[in-house]
């Protein structure tokens, strides 16, 4: 019974949140959009000054009555700084950086102020990580980094931004859906076989690829990358960790071809692609990519380069 009741009671709060503060690309923070309360080291200092208060009543003790009200009157002031730490915050979305799945994404937001108010001792905890910003004054900008798990669109849940300055009794908060999205690409997996497939009107042409015949020369060491083909020499001088890279003249296409990897699970396919697109790219060599339903012609450049990755990112993905 307690699965269904806290399903029901989330689902409320999130309609409630999407009316009170629903999703935008610009928020300035104010009365509506701020929450506050007492914290456990308030709660408890909370409960003191009640003790106090009673035990002065009991024993008609004028000097626990008055300490009791100065605290009291403390607390009310309490209240306002640490409201006011967060009004009047201006927080914007700039961009969400793509990522390979298993990678951290980059969501960077700007931080302003529209009176030119400072505010300080601010904790943004977003997807499981928390980042302090210790200090906003003027225009700044943070990146916050998310784990992420799969390809395609990640759109992370709300945003809590608290705060509780000056004197960590009270906890003044907000949940924000600042509407960004991230693409996430296919994590590369490493392959020896370039997965191309016939050209257009059924011949190919030579072209050097990753073999076993030829050696070619050295790169650096990626995760991946046969252990055998290390150079244990150059690691030996302190050169670093150098892979040989061999090559070999084969008859195919430019194009990356997803019916030449038959037999391989989808995820592990749209890894391989994935890895190829890039290493071609590196190369600086013409390729272009063929998907079920999908054909893009051979380019070279960073704009073609990103135009394969989204494509594999969004290989039977929802592309709103």
């Amino acid at each position: 019974m307690r699965l269904p009741f806290r399903s029901f009671f989330q689902k409320r709060w999130q309609h409630w949140l999407d009316r009170r503060i629903p999703p935008v690309s610009e928020v300035t923070l104010n009365q509506r959009r701020i929450f506050i309360f007492l914290n456990r080291q308030g709660a408890m200092a909370g409960l003191v000054l009640v003790a106090l208060f009673v035990g002065g009543i009991n024993y008609a003790n004028n000097l626990l009555l008055g300490l009791s009200f100065f605290l009291g009157a403390l607390f009310v002031i309490v209240i306002h700084h640490t409201y006011a730490n967060l009004s009047g915050l201006r927080i914007a979305a700039v961009v969400a950086r793509p990522a390979f799945a298993g990678e951290e994404a980059g969501f960077i937001l700007r931080l302003d102020d529209v009176r030119g108010r400072g505010h300080e001792s601010l904790l943004i905890e977003w997807e499981g990580t928390a980042q302090p910003v210790d200090w906003v004054h003027g225009v700044m900008e943070v990146t916050i980094p998310l784990p992420t798990h799969k390809r395609g669109w990640f759109r992370p849940s709300r945003l809590r931004l608290s705060s509780t300055y000056p004197v960590g009794f009270l906890r003044a908060w907000t949940w924000l859906d600042m509407d960004m999205a991230s693409i996430i690409y296919p994590h590369p997996e490493a392959s020896e076989f370039m997965p191309t497939g016939p050209g257009r009107d059924g011949e190919g042409e030579k072209q050097r690829s990753r073999g076993h015949d030829d050696f070619e020369g050295l790169k650096t060491f990626t995760p991946g990358d046969p252990v055998a083909h290390v150079s244990w020499k150059h690691l030996a001088r302190g050169q670093g960790l150098l892979t040989k890279t061999y090559a070999s003249e084969e008859t195919g296409s430019d194009t990356l071809d997803w019916d030449v990897l038959q037999g391989v699970p989808i995820e592990s396919r749209l890894s391989r692609l994935t890895w190829w697109v890039l290493m071609l790219s590196r190369q600086n060599r013409s390729f272009g990519l063929r998907l079920p339903g999908t054909e893009i012609a051979a380019a070279t450049g960073v704009e073609h380069r990103d135009e394969c990755l989204r494509a594999l990112a969004l290989f039977g993905r929802e592309r709103g």
